[in-house]
């Protein structure tokens, strides 16, 4: 056979094989990127915003507090659609997103309360425009070790706050509600008025007897209760 012919077999058995290994690498790189995709995440709770704590701004800190040394922060996004609680400054990555936004509740200057304690608790609340209903949400923690609570609080009639109702070292939730069982809160307005009291834990530890009004409320605007006021819940 020719050298020529040879040449040229050998050539071409070449060129075959490297379109088949250029092929296979296609399908391999092909494969991987389907199967190995990042899935969308949503961000840590801890993960640092920077210095100003703004994920969309204009931005502003609306409440600020010393609890136990350690500095905390509500700083709120625009508008106060969204915020995040931040502990021990500026310089801080110990980052909490508030929850109770993701119902619509915008927050305002008067959203933050802290209360010392062991363990400390920070309550950060908000309403949706036009209703009376307060939702909030509890971080509670130590020096700079803080976690947020998953269960949000709520009051119909327009008051939630912490206070410590059995003289011991950990806060409470005072939760104002209607003596009403209607599902929308809106046709219980005129009812008369109780306050609910749960332990940092969730659990009802009692109720308050019946006032007329919000403004009733024993020590009103800063409502105080001992435990030997509470009563069972109606």
């Amino acid at each position: 056979m020719p050298r020529s012919v040879i040449v040229a077999v050998v050539v071409s058995a070449l060129v075959a094989a490297g379109a088949l290994v250029a092929s296979a690498a296609l399908r391999t790189r092909a494969s991987g990127s389907a199967t190995g995709a990042p899935t969308s995440e949503k961000p840590s709770s801890t993960s640092p915003v920077g210095v100003s704590g703004c994920l969309v701004e204009p931005c502003q800190v609306l409440g600020r507090a010393t609890v136990g040394g350690t500095s905390i922060e509500l700083v709120a996004d625009k508008g106060g659609v969204s915020g995040r609680l931040r502990v021990g400054g500026p310089t801080s990555g110990q980052v909490i997103e508030t929850t109770i936004t993701d119902m619509g509740v915008k927050l305002t200057a008067d959203s933050l309360q802290c209360v010392s304690g062991g363990p400390s608790a920070c309550l950060i609340t908000g309403s949706r425009d036009g209703e009376a209903e307060v939702d909030g949400q509890v971080v509670v923690g130590r020096s700079d070790s803080w976690s947020a609570l998953e269960r949000p609080f709520v009051s119909d009639a327009g008051y939630l706050a912490l206070s410590n109702v059995d003289g011991d070292s950990t806060p409470e939730v005072l939760a104002a509600q209607h003596d009403c069982q209607a599902r929308d809160p809106a046709s219980c307005s005129g009812q008369l008025i109780h306050v609910q009291v749960f332990a940092l834990t969730g659990s009802v530890m009692g109720c308050s007897r019946s006032y007329s009004r919000l403004e009733k409320l024993p020590e009103y605007p800063v409502v105080h209760l001992t435990k030997a006021q509470l009563i069972p819940c109606p």
